[in-house]
């Protein structure tokens, strides 16, 4: 490919690195914090004007039942939106998007996989997210689990610095 050719082709549809997907996924982390802090800031301000209407745990079964809450406020974001749209606020903003290997959009159950697959990613010092920096179409273990895979989704381009480093030297130089 020329290098021309090379800097007019883009990154749309190509795999997304490690880099972008991490950052997409704070976001995404931050939003669904920002909405679990808003969901228990109205059950304390329920339970503190209407003591007797909901069971309100302390301890260890306070824990357990915040813990489930968690996993499952984060669960319905991610499968609503990868399942509705392919990508999640976060994926959106750094442009990425999952799609099934035959490129078309996730379904239920492939985003349930998927979503489960973040917490088997997460075992071993969550070597399951770091094996995107090994894998050749970067799926982590839970792509591999769904059968899906992470592109970008805009037609950015290469910057002119890059592109050349990406390419070696042109023909001119060589002369």
């Amino acid at each position: 490919m020329t290098r021309d050719g090379f800097r007019s082709g883009g990154l749309k549809g190509q795999y997304a690195g490690f880099v972008s997907r991490l950052l997409a996924y704070g976001i995404d982390i931050a939003i669904i914090t920002i909405m679990l802090v808003v969901l228990g800031w109205l059950i304390d301000t329920v339970t503190r004007i209407f003591p007797t209407v909901l069971f309100n745990p302390e301890g260890a079964v306070g824990i357990v039942l915040a813990s489930v809450v968690i996993v499952i406020t984060a669960g319905i974001y991610f499968i609503f939106f990868w399942t509705l749209l392919g990508q999640s606020p976060g994926k959106m903003l750094l442009g990425v998007k999952i799609v099934s290997l035959d490129g078309t959009r996730l379904t239920f159950w492939q985003a349930l996989r998927r979503y489960i697959g973040y917490y088997l990613s997460a075992l071993a010092l969550y070597a399951g997210y770091w094996w995107v920096l090994i894998d050749n179409r970067r799926q982590a273990w839970h792509d591999k689990l769904a059968s899906t895979v992470v592109i970008y989704a805009w037609d950015a381009r290469l910057g002119d610095l890059l592109a050349d480093r990406l390419q070696g030297p042109s023909e001119e130089t060589l002369e």
